[in-house]
């Protein structure tokens, strides 16, 4: 049996300041669908890693609309999962075919920032991008197992 609940929007502002509302509103609504928190863990990390690019990356467009946040889930006899999509109008750019950051060999070669991307594609079981009349559209999927009963 397929259990599917609708999906669940928030819209927010590019804007570090709603960057937390929107971990907050990730928690809520993933407890209410029942997913586990190591998987809301993931997409929190996702969800965060994203905004931090769009904010410091989108562009001046990035303000000209709200951001969409996106919850969805579905659980059937073998497992779950959750899709989270974040849609907005920052300067296109598809993370998926930005080149992973080479891992330094030493603390002299390490500079700070740039893992995001690679964050976020170990965290999500799937990452998909899309560019739909004028929006940036990032989703991550993380998937679980149910287990059985005793």
């Amino acid at each position: 049996m397929l259990l599917e609940t609708p999906a669940t929007l928030l819209e927010i502002r590019a804007d570090a300041a709603d960057v937390r509302s929107a971990s907050v509103w990730l928690q809520q609504h993933g407890d209410a669908r029942a997913i586990p928190s190591d998987q809301i863990f993931r997409l929190d990390l996702c969800l965060n890693e994203a905004l931090a690019n769009l904010i410091d990356h989108g562009g001046d467009d990035a303000a000209l609309a709200p951001v969409r946040v996106c919850l969805g889930s579905e659980v059937d006899g073998e497992g779950g999962h959750a899709t989270l999509m974040i849609s907005d109008t920052g300067r296109a750019f598809n993370p998926l075919t930005a080149t992973p950051k080479a891992v330094p060999v030493s603390l002299a070669e390490a500079s700070p920032g740039g893992l995001g991307i690679d964050l976020m594609r170990s965290f999500a079981d799937e990452v998909t991008y899309s560019y739909l009349q004028g929006r940036n559209c990032l989703q991550f999927v993380v998937r679980w197992p149910i287990n059985p009963s005793p």
